[in-house]
Order: structure tokens, then sequence, then C-alpha cells
């Protein structure tokens, strides 16, 4: 048992190394299996195909970090119960098991607040654009785009932009972002009513 404990600390602190050295890897990509008929028998699996479930499926507690702290506490709590404590087998495993536990969460809770949480993200989302006013800058024809700037998430942003209405809008117009088709934004001049 104390071989497994040790190899089980040397596996997560080797793992936290290639993490740290890696940048934290996020993603692990596993190859696409193609369709393939395997026949047993009389019975034929089929193996592949679409596979989507209604979305992805999304474990986050499963990060990278959270795996290395928990097969690196299991290690050590076992071989702190079988050193410390003289524990048989089982009382060494469910140290292990327990204290892995507490430390894979606290380690999951702490990556998220100390290090995601202070992220902020610069991406301009559609719920940032729709209804904000914006001036044009350069002129949108009738039967053309042109295009309009606006602050969103603390920056200057440009979009490329085609009037609601179907008229032209001047330079310096000051609209209404109504939409989002495809990046190009729908605008109307502020203050117009939207109509039918």
């Amino acid at each position: 048992m104390t071989i497994i404990f040790e190899a089980l600390l040397g596996i997560g602190v080797i793992y936290a190394i290639i993490i740290l050295i890696g940048g934290g890897l996020s993603e692990l990509h596993l190859p696409h299996i193609s369709d393939v008929d395997l026949h047993l028998g009389q019975h034929d699996i089929h193996v592949g195909g679409d596979t989507d479930v209604g979305g992805a499926v999304k474990i986050p507690s499963l990060s990278p970090v959270t795996i290395a702290s928990f097969v690196t506490a299991f290690g050590a709590f076992g071989l702190i119960a079988q050193g410390l404590f003289n524990a048989n087998a089982v009382g060494s495993l469910a140290a292990a098991a327990v204290g892995g536990v507490i430390v894979a969460v606290i380690a999951h809770f702490a990556f998220g607040y100390f290090l995601i949480a202070p992220q902020g993200s610069s991406e301009v989302t559609m719920k940032d654009i729709i209804g904000v006013a914006a001036e044009v800058i350069t002129p949108i024809p009738a039967d053309s785009v042109g295009e309009v700037a606006f602050v969103a998430q603390g920056g200057r942003v440009t979009f490329t932009a085609k009037s609601a209405t179907g008229q032209s809008i001047n330079r310096n117009t000051t609209v209404v972002i109504e939409r989002m088709v495809g990046g190009v934004v729908f605008v109307r001049p502020q203050g117009e009513k939207t109509g039918g």
C-alpha cells in the first residue's frame, strides 16, 4: 500500500509541474472515432457517428489543477496515515480519500477565486450591443453598408452597419443598434420610431 501512495504522490507532483510549465493545460483533445461497424456473431455494434446529445457536457470541477491536487493529496494523506498513525490498509485508504477530496475542493475554489474570477473578458457580446447608441463614422447608403462606432467593455469598437429602415444615414448621425446578424449591426437614427 505504501508503494501505491508513494507512486500517486509522485505522479501528482510530476503532473502539477507539467501543468505549471505548460501554463495550465485545460483541455484534453481525444481523437475522433469515425463510423465503425463491429460484427460479433449475430450482433452488429455501431460505433461513432453523431454523438451530440443536446450540447456539450462540461465538468469544470475536473480541471487539471483539481485532479493533480486530489492525486497528490491522496498519496500524501495515505502516507501520513500509515507513517504517523500506523493505520491499517482500510484506515489509510479512508484518510487518503477524505484528505484528497478536501484538498481538491479547496484547490478548485481557490483556483477559481484567485485566478479565474479576476479575469475580465473584453469580448463584446450581443447584450452589450442591442439598444446602444452609436455614431455613424462611415455613411450608410440605403442599399449597402457603412460603419458605426461606440464604447463597449471600456473600449471603442466599430462594426459594419446597415440601415434598419432602408434609408441612407449620414456621417456623425447618432443611431441606435437594433440587432446584429453575422457581424453586421442594423441601426436606426436615434429618436426615430421602430416601424413595421
